[in-house]
């Protein structure tokens, strides 16, 4: 079988590869063993690299911008090639608006975003073996065939938890001085400031900040929404809009986001936050609402695709098939939340501090990632919610914005213009829902029985 680039499989005896299908369409090349075996190799002397004793042995994995040539010789011919072939690789490949080249540092490139307290574009920072990553794992059909199969989701998540293993270890420690230059990190508004206190990479990397780093927009205010963590946001009213700007699994929807469809159900055309943390990130993630944990916290199985910004705008299901943990929050105000925190690649895990049925303020701690960058995808009720309107400017066009914990949002909508929106957007009901169950929508109708 053969599968060809928009994603149909297709039947082929002609030997490796050929170029189309009968429909005209590109054939992506049959992927063998050799194939699997070259990226699992290059991708373990990457881990290796970060686990070990860090570049040239100095312990400074995050600054180095040495490779050897050797790395990924079997997919690039050489992993520092010229910058005219960097260029033109990344321009054809992917989308030019999310990096910046500098052909000073041969690969060198950047996902933008948009800081919200300056309002300036900004170049997201990586460590080398994280943008070399990106250029291993996305830069052809052949790598992007690879992440499909299930050997290397195998070997994602047996990587993902060495790295991890590695940095809960003694010897890690010496990772914290280069991590926190690189990323500029501010000392002074850590609980525990002394980098020195902390026993391995990963106690550094889950901080925890002063209780004033972090002010909590209208704590008070039962209709507010702040950010549930330090990241990049994007916001949508609506799966469809998810799906159509930001989005692009093959299988991304609520049902397969919560694996339960009677919950898929009660959030149908919901709104949608991402929260997206990089490693530069405060990796405690906070509520952004008040009100009580829901009776049950469901761990999903999954792999550990990376929630890179190139995988998310890939035919990867990154939000779907990753490991992940789902809860709920009750609220008066906005009933019900959705909260689901996505391990990724190279996270060794993720972990909640609060217990089912418990009481939360907004703002209040909810748990932790291990080293990596990872996400939380928020979902509330149809139309509950009313973004803020720089962050859906910039998400309508494909934009995140920098945002910090505590930082307002968005806000509950009153009920008139819940049912506006409601009668303006008739996806947001079920095809066979009852007379009842589209009232329960309305906050305005009352006392409706079936």
């Amino acid at each position: 079988m053969q599968r060809t680039a928009s994603g149909t499989s297709l039947a082929s005896n002609s030997g490796k590869s050929s170029s189309t299908g009968d429909d005209g369409s590109e054939l992506l090349p049959i992927i063998d063993d050799e194939e699997i075996q070259q990226v699992q190799d290059a991708f373990s002397e990457m881990i290796d690299h970060t686990c070990a004793d860090g570049a040239a042995a100095e312990g400074n994995i995050f600054e180095h911008t040495f490779v050897p040539r050797d790395w990924y010789g079997f997919f690039f011919r050489s992993i520092v090639p010229s910058s005219e072939s960097v260029k033109k690789h990344l321009e054809h490949e992917l989308p030019r608006q999310f990096f910046k080249y500098d052909g000073r540092e041969g690969v060198q490139y950047a996902f933008q975003v948009l800081d919200r307290r300056t309002n300036a574009l900004t170049y997201e920072q990586m460590p080398s073996y994280h943008k070399l990553g990106m250029r291993l794992l996305f830069s052809g059909p052949v790598q992007r065939e690879i992440l499909h199969t299930h050997a290397i989701k195998k070997f994602f998540a047996k990587e993902t938890k060495r790295i991890g293993k590695a940095f809960d270890e003694s010897k890690s420690r010496k990772h914290i001085p280069s991590f926190v230059k690189m990323y500029q990190i501010n000392l002074n508004e850590l609980l525990q400031p002394n980098i020195s206190d902390y026993g391995t990479f990963n106690e550094f990397f889950y901080r925890k900040l002063k209780s004033d780093a972090r002010p909590i927009a209208n704590k008070n205010d039962p209709n507010t929404i702040v950010s549930a963590a330090d990241c990049r946001l994007i916001v949508f009213n609506n799966i469809d809009d998810a799906t159509r700007i930001w989005i692009k699994g093959h299988h991304f929807s609520l049902h397969h986001l919560f694996d339960d469809e009677k919950m898929a159900d009660e959030f149908l055309g919901g709104s949608i936050a991402v929260f997206r943390l990089a490693p530069v990130d405060y990796h405690r993630f906070h509520s952004p609402v008040h009100g009580q944990i829901g009776s049950d916290m469901k761990k999903i199985t999954g792999t550990y695709y990376t929630v890179n910004p190139i995988a998310i705008k890939e035919n990867l299901d990154v939000l779907t098939r990753n490991q992940r943990t789902v809860i709920t929050i009750e609220n008066e105000s906005l009933d019900k939340i959705a909260f689901v925190a996505i391990g990724a690649l190279l996270v060794g895990s993720v972990n909640f501090t609060v217990e089912c049925k418990q009481t939360i303020d907004k703002g209040d701690e909810l748990g932790y990632f291990a080293y990596g960058g990872s996400t939380i995808v928020a979902v509330f009720k149809a139309g509950m919610v009313k973004w803020d309107d720089d962050l859906q400017h910039n998400s309508d066009n494909s934009m995140e914005t920098l945002v910090r914990m505590g930082e307002h949002i968005g806000k509950r909508r009153t009920d008139e213009e819940r049912q506006e929106y409601l009668a303006n957007n008739p996806k947001t009901t079920k095809k066979n829902a009852t007379v009842a169950e589209l009232f329960n929508l309305v906050p305005l109708v009352k006392n409706v029985k079936e």
